[in-house]
């Protein structure tokens, strides 16, 4: 037995039970009505349409299909699904655990270093930016970035 939730009526199918099925004529009275039985009508995916071959007289561009790398984190077990290569600089970063950090540390807080020592050393670490070498991500911008 097929559902409307399962198989929802077709658009024609509705339409011509709404107009009584004789084109907008009054039925013919009878006792007895004629049942008519849900057939299932099968849809065409979306995947099924064909592909186009010309855009305004131009061959269309083919697309090549996209590549996934799945990485395995050793230290957490996570697994990650990404569009990036292996060697990549960011996905060595991920592979590796770590990034290798490069601190710089900012004007203002090197002059507070010196002028207001021992305390322009807290203002100094304030003032700094970690980057990674590798992979170029930043890490600390700092409290004055």
């Amino acid at each position: 037995m097929i559902t409307y939730s399962d198989n929802p009526p077709a658009y024609e199918f509705v339409a011509a039970q709404t107009s009584n099925g004789f084109g907008g004529q009054d039925a013919p009275s009878s006792d007895k009505a004629e049942a008519k039985p849900i057939t299932r009508q099968t849809h065409q995916s979306p995947l099924s349409v064909p592909p186009v071959v010309s855009v305004h007289g131009r061959p269309a561009p083919m697309m090549q299909p996209t590549t996934v790398y799945h990485y395995h984190n050793p230290q957490t077990g996570d697994h990650l699904a990404s569009l990036l290569p292996p060697d990549h600089p960011e996905m060595v970063c991920l592979q590796q655990g770590s990034h290798d950090t490069h601190t710089r540390f900012g004007i203002l807080g090197l002059l507070a270093a010196v002028l207001w020592f021992p305390l322009g050393v807290g203002l100094c670490l304030l003032d700094r930016k970690v980057v990674c070498r590798r992979c170029g991500l930043l890490i600390d911008d700092g409290v004055c970035g």
